[in-house]
């Protein structure tokens, strides 16, 4: 799974972003919070994506930051609420705004972002409140195992049974000899092994 891809800003249209790296240019659907952070074409960059495979086609989503990809993520787990709408619901706000409106259980804000009615805003407040990692602490354990949740659901795992795992896994005193990068990928090999059995 490729977790982000780091090069040449090459295009910028309104729903759309080019990034050229080792000779191959990706053509990458976003929102416009990412078009708006992005840097001048010709400059580097690095993109957080996710592929969406269905029966038909491949569609590559990019974003600036690791957390947008998370509620993108986390949003695609909704009933009824696909990659399109998903990219229209946060092209309408930012991540921020929409966790904070989220936690709150504010519906007239949700319902008021472009592409979300108040039907849909419901549904995602009956299932993701609560349920999201908190984006604010990128300190010691919580940013180490927010950023093996997020590669695991950029894996197509469920955020809730991936967060579940992640924290009986760092229960484990095996893992206090590890550190780093040696550590982080031990984790993730645990975390696939036990949401795939």
């Amino acid at each position: 799974m490729v977790n982000s891809i780091r090069g040449t800003l090459t295009f910028k249209t309104s729903e759309q972003l080019g990034i050229e790296t080792g000779g191959v240019e990706w053509a990458v659907d976003t929102t416009t919070t990412t078009l708006s952070s992005l840097p001048k074409i010709g400059e580097k960059t690095r993109i957080f994506t996710y592929l969406h495979h269905t029966q038909d086609q491949m569609k590559m989503y990019g974003f600036v930051s690791s957390e947008e990809r998370t509620l993108f993520l986390a949003l695609l787990t909704v009933n009824g609420v696909g990659p399109s709408l998903t990219r229209k619901i946060l092209s309408g706000t930012t991540p921020e705004r929409f966790l904070a409106a989220l936690d709150a259980e504010d519906l007239s804000t949700l319902g008021n972002i472009p592409g979300l009615g108040k039907k849909t805003a419901q549904k995602i407040v009956l299932q993701l409140r609560g349920k999201l990692i908190d984006t604010a602490d990128d300190g010691g354990a919580v940013g180490e195992a927010r950023d093996v949740i997020e590669a695991l659901m950029a894996m197509g795992f469920d955020s809730r049974g991936a967060g579940k795992t992640v924290s009986a896994i760092l229960e484990d005193p095996e893992l206090t000899v590890l550190t780093g990068e040696a550590r982080e990928k031990e984790i993730l090999r645990r975390a696939i092994v036990s949401l795939s059995s």
